[in-house]
């Protein structure tokens, strides 16, 4: 991870349906994106169309936040690492966070991409917000750990 580049925490958000198992869901998050399944709370809530799902949560402390980036972008396959490459800036917002969606079943396959549907969200929040225009670079940068 580029050294200017340090992260005060991240966020990952996933919505369990009720048609998933919760514990293979759970496992599948802690091989490949290194995030204790015990780390993760639930908060049952209903769907759209009135389905149960379960909105489980987990922060990962600063110490852990860099080595997560790490490890989702030297997963991400080259045209992955290509797509934020090229648009990083829609990637990450205002106040310089970096926003992920990984495909949540890709993750249960034991594989790590990006996807727009049925995701496992990742917030990553930079140290320094005071100049976020300087994260768009180190984000460059971390992209080129894959």
């Amino acid at each position: 991870m580029p050294e200017e580049l340090k992260f005060s925490a991240a966020e990952v958000d996933v919505v369990l349906h009720a048609t998933e198992d919760r514990e293979k869901v759970l496992a599948a998050l802690e091989k490949a994106l290194a995030v204790p399944a015990a780390s993760f709370s639930g908060e049952p809530a209903e769907g759209h169309f009135g389905n149960n799902i379960v909105l489980l949560k987990a922060t990962v402390p600063s110490r852990d936040a860099g080595a997560l980036a790490a490890k989702i972008m030297s997963s991400l396959n080259s045209a992955d690492r290509q797509e934020l490459a090229d648009h990083i800036e829609g990637y990450s917002d205002e106040k310089g966070n970096l926003y992920l969606r990984l495909d949540k079943q890709r993750i249960c396959q034991g594989r790590v991409s990006l996807a727009e549907a049925d995701t496992v969200r990742v917030k990553f929040r930079p140290v320094r917000r005071y100049r976020p225009s300087g994260n768009i670079q180190a984000y460059r940068g971390l992209l080129s750990l894959g």
